[in-house]
């Protein structure tokens, strides 16, 4: 029964045990399980960290693995981590060094934990007879440099107790001098199965600066051109100007006044030099040069520059007085019109700078004056600028060359003060004429203008040698120096037959009233005045018949009722005639027929000419430019109402003074 009960147990006791082998088995089993999961779960962290923290750096300084002797005390040599922007971030580092026990020999592990990222360091704890194997950086561990400096090591000693193994020392470095960047030295020793490691930390800063120069004005200008200064580099210190201006400040502008080339200098923390240059071209301060000429011509002006310039002349601006004629981009400009003798033109180059000059005057637009033959005799000469008079006595006539620079200004008249009450000779209407209008210092050469009387509206009874006359051509169109000073023509019966004068074109204009003997309308007599006064005649010559139009005879000379004295028989004549622009003949007698006067007119190449006047009216005067008095050639004895003359002109003057000259040409513009 015992042995029974023992065997029982036994076999109890052996279950037993097996189903705590079992158990034991399953723990071990879940053990691993948990440690493999653990293992896995630490690898994917890492790696999901890893992901998302690949820019962070952890850096030990000193050796990873650091010898002690019993006993000693451990330092820190420290560490430095980056977080992903670059900024040191020591603070986020987590350091367990819990279990470093200097007192009891062993070996011990500090581990430094930033986010993702682990490292560790190995003390190992000594005994008390055991050597120690030190590696020690000389000078700093961490160095900056700039690119292309020279790296100088600062040097390590390494010993085994007091055994100097120096000599053993290996290095090993990433270092690039000519690239900016952070760099390694990695120093390590193995000795007597001892291994130390100290890393030293370079980093090439680039030290170079850039010169950035920016001329925002390119194009010709007259101004200053002021240039942007930018200098870009992280060890700028100062800015050398070209005037030798310090600047500190890595932005400013700099005026150039003048072309040339300009070179700004830049210095770094070291006092290394740098430049950039730039050329100015485009400065342009020196106003154009030239003279002109501008010829004027009988229906236009030739205005031709020579210009000079440093740059390019972009325009030209002509000018006749203050006018402005044409603005154009050409040294040549023909004015479709005869202009004054004041031609001035403005330049302009294409930086703006602008000079006005005056140009000289070729005066083509006048015909030469007619002179007298050698063998006529001349008894009077006038010679002025813009009037020449020649007058020549024949046996039975004078006959007296004008010429006149412009004739439909100088050919005037004169008409009694007292106009429709009482004659003047035409001495006394010339002399009146020079006090009121103070023509003292002119030449003159005065003729009978409509002294015979004519059938018009005007009652002469009154009037003075006229008493027994109803009517004197005072009744008539007169229109003296512009002024109309009197119009009968819408008052019934007026008889002219014919006006003559000169038009703005400077040539002798004959109008004719073809019907002038019978009665109209006042309407169709008005509308004929008209014609002559809007011609824009200034003075009007009446009962001026032609004799000569387009240089032949006309028929109206064997019409003695309207024009005094006949062809054959001897009588007082005053005609006048054109033979070009600008030369005009007189010819006065007491005693000739018409057929002289105009074979003599025909000789002489008139185109146009008229008969003025006869009998007693005939006159011809004259006053030299420095004669006060008004001297009587031939005709001075009879009583007229008005008298005509050519006058010596006004020579044109420069109406732009010097020194405003500039200021009214601008305001042209």
């Amino acid at each position: 029964m015992d042995n029974y009960n023992y065997d029982n147990s036994e076999y109890r006791s052996s279950h037993d045990n097996q189903n705590e082998n079992k158990t034991l088995i399953k723990v071990i089993i879940l053990l691993v399980l948990v440690i493999l999961i653990l293992i896995l779960f630490i690898i994917i962290r890492n790696n999901y960290k890893g992901s998302n923290n690949s820019s962070r750096k952890l850096l030990l300084h000193g050796d990873s693995i650091i010898t002690l002797n019993l006993n000693d005390k451990y330092e820190e040599p420290g560490f430095v981590a980056y977080n992903e922007k670059g900024i040191i971030d020591i603070r986020n580092v987590k350091v367990d060094n819990t279990k470093v026990d200097t007192s009891t020999p062993g070996t011990y592990t500090i581990t430094y934990t930033y986010g993702n990222i682990e490292k560790t360091r190995t003390i190992k704890v000594l005994e008390e007879d055991e050597k120690v194997l030190t590696l020690e950086l000389l000078g700093d561990s961490e160095i900056s440099l700039y690119v292309e400096d020279e790296f100088i090591e600062p040097g390590y000693t390494a010993k085994y107790g007091e055994e100097d193994v120096t000599d053993r020392v290996e290095t090993e470095s990433n270092l690039n001098l000519t690239k900016p960047g952070e760099y390694e030295i990695i120093y390590s020793i193995y000795y007597k199965k001892n291994r130390q490691e100290v890393i030293r930390h370079i980093k090439v800063i680039d030290d170079s600066l850039k010169i950035i120069l920016n001329n925002n004005e390119t194009a010709p200008t007259n101004e200053d051109i002021s240039v942007d200064i930018e200098v870009e580099g992280e060890t700028f210190v100062k800015l050398l100007l070209p005037n030798n201006e310090i600047i500190e400040e890595n932005e400013t502008s700099y005026t150039i006044t003048e072309n040339g080339t300009y070179t700004f200098k830049a210095y770094n923390e070291k006092g290394k030099e740098f430049e950039e240059a730039i050329t100015i071209t485009n400065i342009d301060k020196e106003p154009p040069s030239g003279t002109c000429k501008a010829t004027l011509n009988k229906k236009n002006t030739e205005i031709i520059v020579d210009a000079k310039d440093n740059n390019i002349i972009s325009n030209y601006t002509y000018y006749d007085k203050k006018v402005e004629l044409k603005s154009i981009n050409s040294e040549k400009y023909i004015h479709d019109k005869k202009t004054s003798k004041i031609i001035n033109v403005s330049i302009i180059d294409n930086a703006t700078n602008k000079t006005d000059i005056k140009c000289e005057i070729i005066d083509n637009s006048y015909d030469k004056p007619i002179l007298p033959k050698e063998s006529e005799k001349i008894e009077v000469k006038i010679e002025t600028d813009t009037l020449k008079a020649y007058i020549s006595k024949f046996s039975s006539y004078y006959l007296t060359r004008i010429w006149m620079l412009d004739p439909y200004n100088q050919a005037n008249k004169v008409i009694s003060p007292e106009f429709g009450k009482k004659l003047y000779k035409p001495k006394t209407l010339l002399e009146k004429e020079i006090a009121n209008n103070k023509l003292e210092n002119k030449a003159i050469i005065g003729f009978n203008a409509s002294g015979f009387y004519l059938k018009g509206t005007y009652d002469a009874s009154s009037v003075k040698r006229y008493s027994g006359y109803n009517k004197t051509s005072v009744g008539t169109l007169v229109i003296a120096n512009g002024k109309v000073v009197r119009n009968a023509y819408d008052k019934g019966d007026v008889v002219t037959w014919f006006i003559t004068g000169i038009d703005k074109d400077n040539q002798m204009v004959i109008f004719e009233d073809t019907k002038a003997a019978k009665k109209y309308d006042s309407a169709a007599k008005k509308k004929w005045a008209d014609t002559v006064i809007n011609s824009g005649i200034r003075n009007t010559y009446t009962f001026a018949a032609p004799v000569i139009l387009n240089g032949k005879k006309t028929s109206y000379t064997n019409n003695n009722s309207r024009m005094p004295g006949s062809n054959s028989s001897s009588k007082g004549l005053q005609m006048m005639c054109q033979i070009n622009d600008n030369n005009f003949l007189l010819f006065t007698a007491r005693n000739a027929t018409r057929n002289t006067a105009i074979s003599k007119f025909l000789e002489l190449g008139c185109k146009t000419a008229v008969n003025l006047d006869g009998g007693g009216s005939v006159a011809l005067l004259y006053k030299t430019k420095d004669s006060k008095t008004v001297q009587v050639k031939t005709g001075n004895g009879r009583a007229l109402p008005e008298t005509g003359y050519f006058i010596e002109g006004e020579e044109e003057k420069d109406e732009i003074e010097p020194e405003d000259s500039e200021n009214i040409l601008n305001n042209n513009n």
